[in-house]
């Protein structure tokens, strides 16, 4: 009896003969866009920017002065479950003399660890263009440099963070680290300066860091709403970081935040709503991140908050966690 080719195929598949062998969870990827690192004394080799983070800035915080470097990001819970990670700057009150080395030393550790896929650095977006322009093309020169981080720095000393009291020199900087394609981190900039900003300077690519000054509650209050609404209307290009999520958790600085993810979805599906899924964009703010030093692994829990409120949004999930960042923040690591 000839039995047919379709038969056979048709009978080996009912068997399971030709059944996919197990592969890995799909989605499963992650890049933490946004962890600080250093090595104390920031004084002396090998970082030497003087940086007064995180000793001398802001009081005593014994949890946070030691060193914190990539095998301590791997040695925690969450560690392993990051594939990528993006090293944010933490030079507050590096003088300009030290800028470039604070820099140069993100980079040096970027390139002794694959982990790291990128690097944004600080640069004063206030002085004068020429040596703005000289020191971006230094760095630049590295791929895995992508862009800079701002913040309240930009406005008129003592003035309102208003649009209108942004210092000179800063659009016209705008305008060259997006036309070089480079990246720019916002922190306490508001949404409705960040639309006037984009409208001035086409094609910038804006990251508003840390849920973008949400207070550290779960309701979600009018004004930071319309707040968002502004910054999304701005422009493509501007995209919200899902970091620091558990900070939402009222205890999260002097005890364990609530590890329930369910208090933190009304945020994060107004954000959903408001961004989309191609503008959201996973970190975690490690070391900062940590609840006093102590009380619970913030890597593991923020990843275990955002994926759980994305378990129903089908296609969602992987590019908040990955492929978003991977796109803004890809350099040369892609």
């Amino acid at each position: 009896m000839r039995v047919s080719r379709r038969w056979i195929l048709g009978t080996a598949a009912q068997a399971g003969v030709f059944r996919r062998k197990p592969t890995e969870r799909k989605g499963s990827r992650v890049i933490d866009s946004h962890i600080h690192l250093w090595k104390l004394p920031r004084n002396q080799p090998p970082i030497n920017d003087n940086a007064t983070y995180p000793s001398g800035c802001c009081g005593s915080i014994p949890w946070l002065e030691v060193d914190r470097l990539m095998p301590d990001y791997n040695a925690r819970a969450g560690g392993p479950k990051v594939d990528k990670v993006v090293l944010i700057e933490s030079s507050v009150g590096v003088t300009p003399d030290k800028i470039i080395q604070s820099n140069l030393w993100m980079l040096q550790t970027a390139a002794a660890d694959n982990k790291i896929l990128s690097v944004v650095g600080n640069l004063d977006v206030t002085q004068s263009p020429s040596t703005l322009s000289a020191q971006v093309r230094q760095l630049s020169a590295d791929k895995s440099w992508v862009g800079i981080r701002i913040g309240g720095g930009i406005f008129q000393p003592g003035a309102d963070h208003v649009f209108a009291n942004v210092r000179p020199n800063v659009l016209t900087n705008l305008a060259f680290l997006a036309k070089r394609r480079l990246m720019i981190d916002t922190l306490g900039i508001t949404g409705s300066v960040l639309g006037s900003i984009v409208s001035a300077v086409p094609g910038l690519t804006i990251v508003m860091d840390h849920l973008a000054g949400k207070a550290a509650k779960f309701d979600v209050e009018d004004s930071w709403k319309a707040d968002m609404d502004q910054a999304a209307a701005a422009a493509p290009g501007v995209y919200i970081k899902v970091s620091d999520t558990h900070k939402l958790s009222a205890q999260s600085v002097t005890g364990a935040p609530v590890a329930d993810p369910e208090p933190y979805a009304p945020t994060l599906e107004f954000l959903f709503r408001t961004f989309g899924e191609d503008r959201l964009i996973f970190g975690t703010n490690w070391p900062v991140s940590d609840a006093g030093g102590i009380y619970v692994d913030s890597i593991d829990l923020q990843i275990r908050i955002v994926e759980s409120f994305l378990a129903t949004k089908f296609e969602a999930r992987d590019k908040v966690m990955y492929r978003n960042a991977q796109r803004v923040y890809g350099g040369a690591r892609k």
